[in-house]
């Protein structure tokens, strides 16, 4: 009894020491918070949500000569496949990004801005009271908190985020940190290091919160009538709002297998490019407020002549876990001034869209007749694997897919005996038993067919 009783404990024991040392390593960590804590260690910030983005337009149906005014955020309530959703309302800048302190303005004697951006989510103000001590931190009410959306006033005055206080001297600044829910703590200086705002200080935070693919809806999916009033008038205009553009780049938040793939990569670099790995590496790691965040990205090198110093990036946007697109304008702008602060001073970059290569898969599964009446389940377990094999962390640009890589994908699977697999795409000439990219091209699978044949 005393050796059973000891081989139990000791069992307990070795498997609760193996489990504590997995969560050190990224590779087998398995607790978000604990993947947040190694990402601290390095100094890299996991991708909060993102908030889904269209583009608006405001009609009237006369025009006015007084100017018409949509106090902002203006809130539409929606339901997207069976969700409850906010939209807020927001005037646009040039790069079709949030104004977050002007209103919707129709011009006098005009009937139609178009100038309108609409993001999922919904603001939230906190209220704190300084203490007057060093290194104070709030956390904020709700979460969870979207990207690039807090905005810190102290006594009315606007102060600055930063990612870490300027050691030179005090300025009027705070950093934010994450947690693993999402949520934030703001945190102020020691009055070496940034401020610290003086003892009964008022302190708002203005922030959004939401996230995901809840926003992402198709084009005049959406629609509200806002009253408006008219200057001199007893009466109000009816504005009549309508989402013109589809919804797009909304985005949870990085999971732990996000943070497990982009870990590694953002070390590799040590914040600054120099190899092709680098530009590479620093290219899939970045990310958009608005316009969306990067799904794959490959950097060529040129190796002739006078353009030996051009690197050509072939990207395309995140749609999901799983759908690429082709990047926007505003998200090429943005991408284009992230990398100038990275690249060697002689370096040229040249940015192109990647191309994607839509596959159709058939599987022919052949099975015992036995298993005739587990046929649904058997079909489900393949999908789900073959959706799992397709996963973007999985592909890259100029990977090749071969029948073998279905078939070592779903080889666990014990009741079927083989598999005849079959690729079709828009080239006839790239099929059949595989499928070859090049290097500016990558592979999505489309359609998957699962059919089976007995014995």
């Amino acid at each position: 009894m005393l050796i059973e009783n000891w081989a139990f404990i000791a069992d307990t024991l070795s498997f609760k020491i193996d489990q504590i040392a997995n969560e050190v390593f990224i590779d087998t960590v398995t607790e978000l918070d604990n993947a947040f804590r190694l990402a601290q260690l390095v100094g890299y910030t996991p991708t909060p949500p993102i908030a889904g983005k269209s583009l608006w337009s405001g009609r009237i149906a006369n025009t006015f000569d007084v100017d018409l005014r949509i106090p902002t955020p203006y809130i539409v309530d929606i339901v997207n496949g069976e969700i409850s959703t906010t939209i807020e309302l927001f005037s646009a800048d040039p790069l079709n990004r949030p104004i977050f302190d002007d209103d919707i303005i129709i011009p006098s004697g005009q009937l139609i801005n178009t100038n309108v951006v609409g993001l999922q989510g919904r603001t939230y103000t906190d209220f704190f009271t300084s203490n007057g001590g060093p290194n104070q931190s709030y956390s904020l009410s709700f979460n969870p908190v979207l990207l690039d959306s807090i905005r810190v006033y102290v006594d009315g005055s606007q102060w600055e985020q930063v990612k870490y206080f300027t050691d030179s001297e005090a300025r009027r600044e705070y950093r934010i940190e994450f947690t693993a829910n999402y949520s934030v703590f703001v945190i102020f200086g020691s009055n070496r290091a940034g401020y610290i705002p003086t003892s009964g200080s008022n302190i708002r935070v203005v922030y959004r919160v939401g996230g995901g693919t809840s926003g992402n809806i198709v084009s005049n999916y959406a629609s509200a009538e806002a009253l408006v009033p008219i200057d001199g008038e007893v009466y109000n205009a009816v504005v009549t709002l309508t989402n013109y553009t589809k919804g797009e780049f909304g985005y949870e938040g990085d999971t732990i297998d996000d943070i497990r793939y982009k870990l590694p990569v953002y070390a590799q670099t040590q914040n600054r490019c120099v190899s092709g790995s680098d530009y590479k590496n620093f290219a899939n790691l970045f990310t958009t407020s608005y316009n969306g965040t990067m799904g794959k990205a490959n950097a060529v090198l040129r190796h002739s002549g006078c353009s030996a110093n051009i690197i050509e990036f072939y990207i395309l946007v995140k749609l999901d876990n799983f759908n690429l697109a082709k990047a926007n304008s505003q998200f090429k702008y943005e991408f284009q001034d992230y990398m100038n602060d990275k690249k060697m001073l002689t370096d040229y970059i040249s940015l192109k869209d990647g191309e994607i290569i839509y596959v159709d898969i058939a599987i022919n599964v052949v099975l015992d007749k036995y298993y005739k009446k587990f046929q649904d389940e058997i079909k489900t377990q393949i999908q789900n694997r073959v959706n799992a094999y397709f996963a973007l962390s999985n592909w890259d640009y100029g990977q090749i897919l071969r029948d073998i890589d279905i078939v070592k994908t779903l080889s666990d699977l014990q009741q079927p005996r083989r598999y005849e697999i079959n690729f079709v795409t828009t080239n006839p000439q790239n099929g059949g038993k595989q499928v070859i990219a090049r290097y500016f091209e990558i592979i999505r699978s489309e359609n998957i067919q699962v059919n089976f044949t007995y014995e």
